[in-house]
């Protein structure tokens, strides 16, 4: 019973990134992180390695890469669906100080372009699409949004090095910002969709 909840607890916090998926941690650890004795969680990793979720790095584990890309992928999945839906409610109800704000960014990912700066890509990209979650004027997409781009963010980082088809991106996200400012629900819905789909590609290449 205490090894199936340790599997639980433990594979609950690999799938939503608690789990510091750059980090080997060694059973004991892992064992006070979820108030579990260290027998359950012995067997409960055992199982998880045999998965595939988990793999042994010296004394500890971490998650493995192919882990990591599956729960991208699944993120990226869902993403896709629901910032298209947020670039469409945002193309009919945007305001004018939003597109704005979206407008004066494009400068700014073209620099961090330029200067290969990956870590403000990342942090300016975050700012462009809050602005699309809040014009899109749905709270609860929102919240929802916002929720699974934290969780990317967190493989973004860990992914800084593969960052170098910059210039790409721009591209997308000048597509976006076109769509939504001509009010063109269906062209910002497939620029969103597309945008994501280059980020995945860059990020988790095949």
């Amino acid at each position: 019973m205490n090894a199936d909840k340790s599997y639980e607890l433990i594979r609950e916090r690999i799938i939503s990134l608690e789990l510091d998926p750059e980090m080997t941690i060694d059973e004991l650890s892992l064992a006070r992180q979820i108030g579990m004795p260290p027998g359950p969680v012995h067997q409960a990793v055992e199982q998880l390695v045999d998965e595939g979720l988990l793999e042994r790095v010296g004394n500890g584990v971490k998650v493995t890469e192919e882990c990591l890309a599956d729960i991208f992928d699944q993120l990226f999945q869902v993403r896709s669906v629901l910032e298209g839906l947020g670039a469409r409610l945002a193309a009919e109800r945007a305001t004018p100080e939003q597109l704005e704000a979206l407008e004066s960014m494009m400068p700014h990912f073209e620099d961090a372009a330029r200067k290969a700066d990956s870590q403000f890509w990342i942090q300016l990209d975050q700012r462009f699409h809050e602005v699309i979650y809040s014009a899109a004027g749905n709270l609860f997409l929102e919240k929802v949004l916002r929720q699974l781009y934290t969780l990317d963010m967190r493989v973004w980082y860990i992914v800084l090095n593969r960052m170098t088809d910059l210039p790409r991106i721009v591209e997308s996200h000048r597509a976006i910002v076109d769509a939504l400012k001509a009010h063109d629900s269906r062209a910002a819905e497939r620029a969103l969709a597309r945008h994501i789909q280059e980020s995945q590609d860059i990020v988790m290449p095949n």
